[in-house]
């Protein structure tokens, strides 16, 4: 697994922030057509990074509940003292799952919104080649 920062890192170097979107001309509108479409791709492909991060945490996690083990089988003298203990486990694993997981989510989500922004980019670009043709 890669770590969140690592991530962000990477979409930090992209230079998504700022990016100048007003071509002057032709191939100018060609040329940030082609860097966003790169763009566009890396992210893609971060996304699916991150999503494969994100299902083995849930994988981890859900072996680490199986370990726990059932309610059903709660043992010892005191079985209610059990029940509550195991109970206690799986939602501080549960908590710490959810805590974990976030800020992959969060990146994912802020990948989202890089799509949207580059979609709405691309088709501006291409309307202002079509019109300057």
């Amino acid at each position: 697994m890669i770590s969140p920062k690592i991530y962000e890192k990477q979409i930090q170097n992209l230079g998504i922030e700022g990016k100048e979107i007003f071509p002057k001309n032709k191939d100018e509108a060609l040329i940030l057509l082609d860097e966003l479409e790169n763009i566009e791709k890396i992210l893609e492909r971060i996304r699916i990074n991150i999503r494969m991060d994100i299902r083995a945490l849930r994988r981890d996690y859900m072996d680490k509940l199986r370990e726990i083990g059932d309610f059903s089988r709660a043992e010892g003298k005191n079985v209610k003292k059990s029940l509550k203990n195991k109970i206690k486990e799986k939602r501080d694993l549960i908590d710490d799952r959810d805590l974990r997981i976030a800020p992959y989510e969060s990146i994912e989500y802020l990948i989202d919104d890089y799509l949207k922004q580059i979609n709405s980019a691309k088709s501006y670009v291409i309307n202002y080649s079509k019109k300057t043709s």
